[in-house]
């Protein structure tokens, strides 16, 4: 087992010799001799100091005891300090038990293949005969980490040297109620992540450190993409003067313009349809007639007799319309689709549930035609479902001159975007920009001088024009990268979705390790490193980054070897942590408080 261990980490023929093992308690114990002959400082001889033995737990080996045979120099100068192991410094760090290679497992199973804690533990234990606690293995993870940022900083710059042409800067904040505020800064064109940090808000003072740092390792980048937040906008000021470009998400943008147009009427939609409880009755009758497919249950609400089942599927067709997922608002109104449902159900009846009719039909399309008509008795859904279709108008138009289709936002499948060539992507892009010109000039002549001197307007050809106004500057211009022939290779994307992409994923794989789907807590404290543990899903990434992933635990050996340690704490924002601290002192003195005041017995 031993010499299979050294072989696999290179040792040469003279260095396994050096090491003898032996059997120690049914434990295997293993020697390793201090390879050194003469003290590094002086250059004097070294001869044997002491030796000491320790535990330790390899991934590929299992457990073993470890003496090492430290020596000194004869000297004894003021400089010279004792030598140990090399060897066995390769293969755990001195003062620990547990190896690289265990650390590297844990973590790859952890955050690359997405493995629960008990899971870990009992693959460990089934497979190699390894036993570990639940808190060995957090520990553990928390080590890969740290190594990880460290080795993902050392080789920045082989990182950057791969990044031939130059890389578009694309970033993002998520959070969960609030809660869980990630910040990162990724490649558009690899996909890497290349700064990842906690932020308690998208403000301009915790968001320019992580882009002062990724400019500091990876180099200004050709451009900057990102949403509208005034955080993010005001801490790339500093690169736009320098000349970098810019660059707004076009579905941010439309969103923004969607919401503007349609949230207030959307909203007041939304209010009106849940105090009139339409849809609760609706539920209500659904499950009502779901009872008359049992036929041996007597007392029926609308009498006895048959309902098909072409009514049940019109009362789940108005509340549910067809059942596929909705896009996000403003790229559709659930609401409004909800009233003008409602609005159609009288003649969907006739269609779907033709005469003649049996008599708890009968009964139950007149108590539907009652429920519905409350919506259309209130005069303020009329009015606000007329506004929404003017509205809704003039922000189709705007994403039809855009050519933003449903694949193209943050929850479209991605299996069905056409794959763009950069150069017919190009073309695409300039072509909307042209459009874009000759959309803006007929809504300076659709909008009047009245509206355009109002801070806020009214009418919605104007509105768009003052988001043109704004940020029309930043909407065009996506730089290319070009091959030494002058063919494109590529383009920067118009979109924001491939950080967009990242959080979702990112998410998905939070639930599957926690096995839960509220993520607000799990969020907040999960380590922002854990974002670049993602880039080994990219062959391009690895290679740079350690030659092949089971290279890692000899490229964190080399990082202890060096004194490398450029990483960053692992954070875990703990709501009230020190207020809690203190709150369990004041508890505890007045628990001491109460014993000492006690009455004898």
């Amino acid at each position: 087992m031993f010499r299979l261990h050294a072989e696999r980490a290179g040792w040469s023929c003279s260095q396994i010799a050096r090491a003898s093992t032996e059997q120690h308690n049914g434990i295997t114990q293993i020697d390793f001799v201090a390879e050194a002959e003469v003290c590094p400082s002086c250059g004097s001889e070294l001869e044997v100091q002491k030796s000491k033995t320790r535990s330790v737990i390899t991934a590929n080996e299992g457990a073993f005891q470890a003496r090492e045979v430290v020596k000194k120099c004869t000297n004894a100068g003021p400089n010279c300090t004792p030598v140990g192991s090399q060897q066995l410094a390769r293969i755990v760090k001195p003062r620990q038990r547990y190896s690289y290679d265990l650390i590297v497992h844990v973590g790859l199973a952890r955050y690359l293949r997405r493995k629960q804690r008990k899971e870990i533990i009992t693959e460990l234990m089934e497979q190699r005969g390894i036993k570990l606690s639940s808190g060995t293995v957090s520990n553990l993870c928390d080590r890969f980490l740290v190594y990880f940022e460290r080795l993902h900083v050392h080789r920045a710059p082989q990182l950057r040297a791969a990044m031939q042409g130059g890389y578009p800067l694309h970033m993002d904040a998520t959070c969960d109620s609030g809660k869980g505020g990630l910040f990162i800064c990724m490649d558009g064109w690899r996909l890497w992540v290349l700064v990842a940090g906690r932020i308690p808000t998208e403000n301009e003072v915790h968001i320019r450190p992580f882009i002062d740092e990724t400019i500091a390792l990876f180099g200004d980048p050709i451009a900057t993409v990102r949403d509208m937040g005034e955080g993010i906008a005001n801490a790339v000021k500093p690169l736009e003067q320098r000349g970098i470009i810019d660059l707004i998400c076009h579905y941010h943008f439309l969103t923004a313009v969607g919401k503007k147009l349609l949230e207030t009427r959307h909203h007041q939609l939304s209010e009106i349809i849940r105090y009139s409880k339409v849809r609760t009755d609706l539920r209500a009758l659904l499950q009502t007639l779901r009872r008359y497919r049992n036929p041996q249950i007597n007392e029926q609400r609308f009498g006895p007799g048959t309902v098909r089942e072409q009514l049940l599927a019109l009362v789940l067709w108005i509340l549910e319309s067809d059942g596929k997922k909705d896009a996000p608002f403003p790229f559709s109104m659930p609401h409004l689709d909800f009233v003008i449902r409602c609005q159609q159900s009288r003649n969907q009846v006739d269609k779907w549930v033709p005469c003649p009719r049996t008599q708890p039909e009968r009964r139950c399309i007149r108590y539907l035609q009652g429920i519905v008509n409350r919506l259309e008795r209130d005069q303020r859904v009329a009015k606000a479902v007329q506004i929404l279709d003017d509205n809704w108008q003039v922000f189709s138009q705007l994403r039809d001159v855009l050519r933003l289709s449903n694949s193209e936002l943050p929850r479209g499948d991605t299996r069905n975007q056409p794959v763009q060539l950069p150069l017919l992507e190009l073309m695409r892009m300039q072509q909307i920009e042209k459009e874009v010109a000759e959309y803006i000039k007929e809504l300076e002549q659709r909008a009047s001088p009245e509206q355009k001197q109002k801070k806020r307007p009214t009418c919605p050809h104007t509105i768009v024009l003052n988001y043109f106004e704004r940020y029309g500057k930043n909407l065009f211009g996506h730089p290319v990268l070009y091959e030494d022939d002058g063919s494109i290779l590529s383009i920067v994307e118009r979109t924001n979705n491939i950080a967009e992409h990242f959080f979702g994923d990112s998410k998905q794989n939070l639930r599957r390790r926690l096995g839960r789907a509220h993520l607000s807590r799990d969020l907040q404290q999960q380590p922002a490193q854990v974002a670049l543990v993602s880039n080994l899903q990219h062959a391009d990434y690895v290679r740079v980054f350690c030659g092949c992933v089971e290279n890692m635990p000899e490229a964190f050996a080399d990082l202890d070897a060096q004194n490398i340690s450029d990483a960053s704490p692992l954070f875990r924002d703990h709501r009230d942590k020190q207020l809690r601290g203190l709150l369990n002192q004041l508890l505890e003195q007045d628990d001491q408080g109460l014993s000492l005041c006690a009455p004898r017995q």
